[in-house]
């Protein structure tokens, strides 16, 4: 079977879902993400390195990646299971917060170094993924409002039984600020504005643009540019892929836009570097 990996990615008003529907190879994917990430195992096994750990996250299991944790994830599935499907949901700090603004807490929580959490599943959080399945497996239309209330009543349903889970669910959405370099590495092929990118990284606009020339010595838009032709270069050079087919994965929305940078950075087109 020829290996391969399909994500849809699900946006449902303040989170935003990947659902890696099928994945049959063990290749790992890189991952920093700029929120809380909670992950279910539906089939087959999610394997997350993180700070020099594996941690394994069996089928019907969850687990949750605190933001801002440079991590790598794999699949494995068992010859009958044939493949892995997992769900992941991006929780942003202003949901965990709203979630958990009136759940009662201990007087002084104690922050958690752990950056990955195991977590057991509950009836509220298998009917959520269940509500997701739906919609991914069968194609049938997904309710935002539904998806982002039963996301909420299964964290405080599971909050409100675990005080230590409060806690760390309180400490995870606190501000912080992301390493610059790394998350502008993982994140640069993204359709995102500069608006976007700074507050990701727990920044405003302005600190966001003085400490990204502080880093990188170009502005936001010089080094975007910069490093998306290079990625395409390389996937037209040593994969033979076509320009039509890169130019949507490096981020550009317009094949003749990418074919005059691409021109202008490398003095020649990207359909002659294809040959």
């Amino acid at each position: 079977m020829e290996p391969s990996t399909e994500i849809r990615f699900i946006h449902c008003g303040e989170l935003e879902i990947a659902a890696s529907c099928v994945c049959n190879s063990h290749e790992e994917t890189p991952a920093y993400p700029p929120g809380a990430v909670l992950s279910y195992a539906r089939k087959g096994q999610i394997h997350i390195r993180a700070e020099n750990q594996l941690h394994t996250v069996p089928r019907g299991k969850f687990v949750l990646l605190r933001k801002y944790t440079e991590a790598a994830y794999f699949k494995t599935f068992t010859k009958e299971e044939g493949e892995a499907k997992g769900y992941n949901f991006l929780l942003t700090d202003e949901f965990i917060r709203k979630v958990i603004k009136n759940v009662p807490m201990k007087s002084d929580p104690q922050p958690t170094g752990d950056r990955v959490i195991m977590m057991d599943a509950t009836p509220q959080l298998l009917g959520l993924m269940d509500s997701i399945a739906q919609y991914v497996d069968y194609e049938e239309d997904l309710d935002p409002k539904l998806v982002e209330l039963k996301t909420q009543e299964a964290l405080l349903a599971i909050i409100q039984a675990d005080e230590d889970l409060a806690a760390i669910f309180l400490e995870y959405s606190r501000a912080e600020r992301a390493d610059l370099s790394k998350f502008m590495n993982y994140h640069y092929l993204e359709n995102s504005t500069l608006d976007e990118l700074a507050m990701q990284s727990g920044r405003s606009l302005s600190t966001f643009n003085r400490e990204f020339r502080m880093t990188f010595n170009e502005t936001p838009h010089q080094w975007i540019l910069r490093k998306r032709l290079e990625k395409a270069k390389m996937m037209l050079v040593q994969d033979h892929a076509k320009p039509s087919d890169v130019y949507l994965q490096v981020g550009f929305e317009d094949l003749a836009h990418f074919s005059r940078a691409f021109k202008k950075q490398y003095k020649v087109s990207p359909s002659r570097i294809a040959i």
